[in-house]
């Protein structure tokens, strides 16, 4: 009897758990992720974003690679920043400063082939696949 109220409790308990609470494994970023759009959507073109960390590796570069059927290829270098509380700053010039441009997001997921991002606030949410 107290074995199954025990195996009863641990089964409650593993349950619990929130299905919004999505895998966030930091030392996944690095690589090169590929934007996913939603079924239905056609793009012509696609985004890369390759993650280079340095050190320590809470931040790094990012090269975002952007091809367009109609206007070809841009790339772009800027610098990034993750921290554990699962917010990423993609940006030109020092970060917490007032760099003349910057990009920040929520990231709800990210694990070892997929990732998302929600755009700090908005609406906006990116969805990702790692390529490299």
């Amino acid at each position: 009897m107290r074995l199954a109220f025990a195996m009863l409790a641990a089964f409650s308990l593993a349950s619990c758990s929130s299905d919004d609470d999505e895998e966030f494994l930091m030392d996944q970023l690095a690589g090169t992720w590929e934007q996913v759009y939603d079924e239905g959507v056609v793009a012509e073109g696609y985004v890369q974003y390759t993650f280079t960390p340095g050190k320590p590796a809470t931040g790094g570069e990012c090269t975002i690679h952007v091809y367009d059927v109609f206007a070809g290829d841009t790339t772009f270098v800027r610098d990034y920043a993750l921290t554990e509380d699962r917010h990423l700053a993609i940006y030109i010039g020092q970060y917490g400063g007032t760099p003349p441009e910057i990009q920040e997001y929520d990231v709800q997921k990210l694990s070892a082939k997929t990732m998302t991002w929600h755009l700090t606030n908005s609406d906006v949410v990116l969805n990702f696949k790692k390529v490299k």
